[in-house]
């Protein structure tokens, strides 16, 4: 039976050529090798690896990366924002990324979002996972 994470996030250090949003009070870095060469000491075959919306924000190209570089070893999910006009074609798109599995519908409290403005809505983010069938996690944050 394989064993698989259910979510892990793995980050470059903080660098100019893929700088932090935020700095969590986490390790400086657990890289894709790192987090492989950890899995293979515990015993773990797979990995769930969702995109660390704190760091990158919307942007997982890291993850693509890891994953592209240790394929069989993680399944992407990747945070969208829901306030973003284009959210349906960024998670058509985000299926068409091998090693996907599913989106993290990130609802932030920014100045300023649609979330926040008072009425309905549409909700173009669920529709559009629900339409292409893929799996999704909604994540409020206060």
């Amino acid at each position: 039976m394989a064993i698989i994470d259910s979510q892990v996030h793995v980050y470059e250090a903080n660098t100019p050529r893929r700088p932090w949003r935020s700095v969590p009070n986490w390790p400086d870095h657990v890289t894709g090798d790192e987090m492989v060469a950890a899995m293979d000491r515990v015993g773990v075959d797979g990995a769930i690896f969702v995109s660390a919306f704190s760091m990158y924000r919307y942007d997982a190209s890291y993850a693509v990366e890891v994953q592209r570089a240790h394929p069989g070893r993680f399944a992407l999910v990747k945070p969208v924002d829901p306030d973003d006009p284009a959210v349906a074609d960024v998670i058509a798109d985000w299926k068409k990324t091998p090693g996907t599995v599913g989106i993290r519908i990130m609802m932030t409290k920014e100045a300023g979002r649609a979330s926040e403005r008072p009425g309905p809505r549409p909700d173009p983010a669920r529709s559009g996972a629900v339409r292409l069938s893929g799996q999704h996690a909604l994540l409020g944050q206060r």
